[in-house]
């Protein structure tokens, strides 16, 4: 739900804890929006709640056309330099920054994108499911995998 200033209301924030993601009953990992199939991690990293961004082979999903459309942390990269993001070697939250992660699987594949949140928690949706607040290690070893990749741009 948009407020009347623009920004996302939190209908409800629960805490839970999903057994896919093992680290999640140990450090914060918040439900903060109801389940909606409009989008999914990546469009919310990027800061769109409007579409499916995924560069799939069929041409399904949303994706760039300036951006090589295959499923390579190369592509996923170039999609958050869009936005003005740069790699950066650290997680940890910076004044007038705002910062991205990139998961990928064992094999370098990737699963998923996070958006760090001004408090130092990040913000993330699974799949056609929730947005969540969680910190990086509550998201660890699950299916996503890990994070691998960070990217900042200025927030001023």
């Amino acid at each position: 739900m948009i407020g009347l200033n623009g920004r996302k209301i939190i209908l409800f924030r629960m805490t839970f804890n999903i057994p896919e993601f093992p680290n999640s009953k140990i450090e914060p990992f918040y439900c903060t929006s109801p389940m909606t199939p409009y989008y999914n991690c990546i469009a919310w990293a990027f800061g769109d709640d409007t579409k499916w961004y995924w560069p799939d082979s069929q041409n399904i999903y949303y994706w760039p056309l300036e951006i090589q459309r295959t499923e390579k942390l190369e592509s996923f990269i170039e999609l958050f330099k869009l936005k003005g993001y740069q790699v950066c070697e650290s997680s940890e939250l910076e004044i007038n920054f705002e910062k991205v992660a990139i998961y990928t699987n064992a094999q370098g594949v990737p699963t998923h994108a996070a958006r760090q949140l001004p408090n130092g928690l990040w913000t993330s949706k699974l799949g056609r499911a929730h947005d969540i607040s969680h910190t990086l290690f509550s998201m660890e070893n699950g299916p996503y995998g890990n994070a691998v990749v960070f990217m900042k741009r200025s927030s001023i």
